[in-house]
């Protein structure tokens, strides 16, 4: 006759009290009372039909059926075990909203490193200048760029916006000669190029040719093209300029008083790791391993 299989928390209250010949030690493991431990085990042999334990003064022996079922449940608990440890963890998505010009031009490039450290984690990423309220929208992690002075203390800082002048190779001979010889292309406000042409002794801005854009990203998108000369945080062209899209302008950074800056919604185990990740990403000194023009 074929009896059926008991409980498997039975069989696993079973196996510990067997390994420790202990009821306390057992429930201490599991995180129950001796009482429950106990109880547990004679509802064990009530549903075998067999005792499973010898009681004695202040000790457990097993009996010869005992000794039968914690052979085998010792085997098949640690399968169990190593076949679950091998189950593919869910993948838990880290939701983020940030400005376009941080998405394209220094997020996605690093995704890659992120993805190498946490492959069980993925990112969506919704790019918009929009501000949002993590408390009332379906967002992780906001990234955005703000006012120094303003950030409160839920914002960490990720890099301040110093920005170097940049442009294509294609002009770069020409622009570094005769700045007043290239388009300066700007994009909304406030425009920065002032501050750039007194920081490095540069006059006659006035009098220079400018294009505005609504979007960094499309100032940065003619500069490629050869059409002028942009500003931008050097981080943020890092990877054009690594790829010879871009070269930089000998000048000084300047510095803008606004910053980059990350807020999180919740600690979470994968929320932190993209936090945590990204903050040491932009912590990185990038200064010295670009070339100049």
């Amino acid at each position: 006759m074929i009896k059926r299989l008991p409980p498997l928390n039975f069989v696993k209250v079973f196996e510990c009290s067997a390994r420790h010949l202990n009821l306390h030690r057992a429930a201490e493991e599991l995180g129950v009372t001796p009482g429950a431990v106990s109880q547990q085990i004679r509802a064990l042999e009530t549903n075998l039909g067999v005792p499973l334990f010898e009681r004695l003064h202040r000790k457990l022996r097993l009996t010869i059926a005992g000794q039968q079922l914690f052979a085998a449940s010792s085997q098949v608990l640690q399968l169990l075990q190593e076949t679950v440890d091998r189950l593919p963890t869910p993948r838990q998505m880290v939701r983020i909203t940030a400005a376009p010009t941080l998405c394209t031009r220094w997020l996605v490039p690093r995704l890659s490193n992120f993805y190498a450290r946490h492959p069980n984690v993925g990112v969506l990423i919704d790019a918009s200048l929009q501000y949002v309220n993590l408390a009332d929208e379906p967002f992780d992690v906001a990234i955005r760029h703000g006012r120094n002075g303003v950030i409160t203390a839920q914002h960490e800082i990720m890099f301040p916006d110093e920005v170097v002048a940049v442009c294509a190779p294609s002009i770069a001979a020409s622009a570094t000669a005769d700045i007043a010889s290239a388009k300066l292309l700007c994009f909304a406000a406030p425009d920065h190029w002032p501050s750039w042409f007194n920081a490095n002794g540069r006059t006659g801005y006035n009098d220079l040719d400018r294009v505005s854009f609504s979007h960094l990203m499309l100032a940065l998108d003619a500069a490629i093209a050869g059409q002028g000369v942009a500003l931008s945080a050097l981080k943020l062209v890092e990877h054009d300029l690594k790829q010879g899209r871009l070269v930089r302008l000998p000048g000084e950074p300047v510095t803008t008083g606004y910053s980059y800056y990350i807020v999180a919604r919740s600690e979470e185990d994968h929320v932190a790791a993209f936090t945590d990740w990204i903050v040491e990403e932009a912590a990185q000194d990038i200064d010295n391993q670009l070339p100049w023009n």
